[in-house]
C-alpha cells in the first residue's frame, strides 16, 4: 500500500525544492541531495519532472517510475528502522514486544506521511539515530558514535542527542576514552554538516527550511532565540535528575520532545522521535499508547490546516476542498477553518508534547522504575 501510493502521489514541496535547488550557488546541499541529481538528470527529461511536480501521474507510466525512484529509498530506510525495532525490542522483552515496536513504527500513518509521501532527509538521518541507538544499548559506544556523527553530518537534530548519550555513557561506567570518541566523532559530524550549508551568504545558515534545517537556535542577524536557553536548562535539569538513569530512551525521547514544545516543527520532524517513542511504548510503558494516539491525531491535525507543510501543492488543495465540503455547515473556507482551529490545534499539540516529556522524564527520579529494561 505504502509503494502503491507513493507512486501515484505527486512531488511534494520538498521534493520539489530538491530538484530545483540544482544550480552553483547551492552546490553542494549535503549527502542526501546529492543522491537524486542522477534520477532526474540521466534519464527523466526536464518536461516529465514539469508533468510530475504539477499533477498526480497516475495516469503515465514514465511519471509512476519516477515518482517511484524518488521515495524508493526512503521506503528501504522506512523498513530497515522498523526492523531494527523488532530485533532490538525481540532482545530486549520477547517476540511480542518486537512486533508492536515494529507495527507502531511501521504501520504509523504520520509516519507513512512524512516519509514515502514527503520523501526528505529526517529518514535517513532517523535511521542512522536508531542504528546508533541499538549499539549504545549493545555497549559498542565508540561504533555507535562513529554512526551518531554521520547521523549529524546528515541533519542537525542528531547533535541534540549528543548530551543525553554522553550521560548514559558515564551511567553506564563507559570508559573516558570511548566517550571522548563519541565527543569527537559528533564535532566532526557537526562541522561535516556545516560545511555543506555554508555558502557565500553567511546567513543562509540562518534559514529554516526543510531541506536544509542549518541551526534551528539562530534567528535572524544572529539573534539567540529562547529555544537555545530552554534547551541549555533541559540539559542542566537531566545531568542533576537523570545522572543514575539507565534508561537510554528516557533521556533521549525528552529532549527531542522539549526540542518540539519551544519551537514549530515541521510535520516530517516528528518522525525523529518515533522510534524511541515506539520502544517506549513496547518495553516500558504501554499505559503512553494512549497519549501516543493523542499526539498522532493532532500532529495530523496541525498538518492539515498548515498549507506550508502539507504534502504536495495539488492534493493540500483538494484535501482543503474536501474539507470544507463535508463540514460545510461549520467551516466556511480555509480562511476561517485556519482562524478558528489552528490555534487551539497547535496549543493542544504543544501542551500533549511537554506532557509526553513530562512523564517519561517521571522515570528519571525512580532508579528502580520498569524502565530499566533498557
Amino acid at each position: 500500500m505504502k509503494l502503491f501510493l507513493a507512486a501515484i502521489e505527486p512531488a511534494s514541496f520538498d521534493l520539489r525544492d530538491i530538484i530545483q535547488f540544482p544550480g552553483p550557488r547551492h552546490n553542494p546541499l549535503g549527502p542526501w541531495i546529492a543522491l537524486y541529481p542522477p534520477l532526474y538528470n540521466h534519464w527523466a527529461n526536464s518536461t516529465q519532472i514539469a508533468i510530475w511536480v504539477l499533477s498526480p501521474p497516475s495516469v503515465d507510466g514514465s511519471l509512476v517510475l519516477t515518482s517511484l525512484s524518488f521515495r524508493l529509498p526512503v521506503f528501504v530506510l522506512d523498513l530497515a528502522i522498523a526492523i531494527i525495532l523488532y530485533y532490538l525490542a525481540k532482545r530486549m522483552a520477547s517476540a511480542v514486544e518486537g512486533r508492536l515496536a515494529c507495527l507502531v513504527w511501521f504501520a504509523n500513518p504520520l509516519c507513512f506521511f512524512g516519509i514515502e509521501l514527503l520523501g526528505v532527509p529526517d529518514i535517513a538521518a532517523t535511521f542512522l539515530v536508531t542504528v546508533a541507538l541499538a549499539l549504545l544499548l549493545s555497549r559498542r559506544a565508540v561504533l555507535g558514535g562513529a554512526v551518531l556523527g554521520i547521523a549529524i553530518w546528515f541533519k542537525f537534530y542528531p547533535f541534540l542527542l549528543l548530551p543525553p548519550v554522553l550521560l548514559y555513557a558515564h551511567s553506564h561506567g563507559i570508559s573516558r576514552r570511548s566517550k571522548f570518541a563519541v565527543l569527537c566523532f559528533s564535532l566532526l559530524g557537526l562541522v561535516s554538516y556545516l560545511s555543506w550549508t555554508y555558502t557565500s551568504d553567511f546567513f543562509f545558515l540562518t534559514n529554516y527550511t526543510p531541506l536544509t534545517q542549518p541551526l534551528p537556535f539562530i534567528a535572524g542577524a544572529g539573534t539567540v532565540n529562547s529555544a537555545t536557553f530552554v534547551l541549555i536548562f533541559f540539559y542542566c535539569l537531566l545531568g542533576v535528575f537523570a545522572k543514575k538513569t539507565k534508561d537510554l530512551i528516557a533521556m533521549l525521547l525528552p529532549a527531542l520532545l522539549v526540542y518540539y514544545a519551544v519551537s514549530n516543527p515541521y510535520p516530517q520532524y516528528l518522525i525523529w522521535a518515533m522510534p524511541l517513542m515506539a520502544l517506549d511504548i513496547a518495553l516500558v510503558n504501554r499505559s503512553r499508547s494512549l497519549l501516543f494516539v493523542i499526539f498522532n491525531a493532532l500532529s495530523f491535525a496541525q498538518w492539515i490546516f498548515t498549507s506550508s507543510a502539507f504534502l504536495t501543492p495539488s492534493s493540500y488543495s483538494l484535501l482543503l476542498f474536501s474539507l470544507a465540503g463535508v463540514s460545510s455547515g461549520f467551516l466556511l473556507s480555509e480562511s476561517y477553518s485556519y482562524t478558528l482551529l489552528m490555534p487551539i490545534v497547535s496549543s493542544s499539540f504543544f501542551a500533549v508534547v511537554l506532557f509526553y516529556a513530562l512523564d517519561v522524564g517521571r522515570s528519571w527520579f525512580n532508579v528502580a522504575s520498569e524502565g530499566q529494561k533498557l
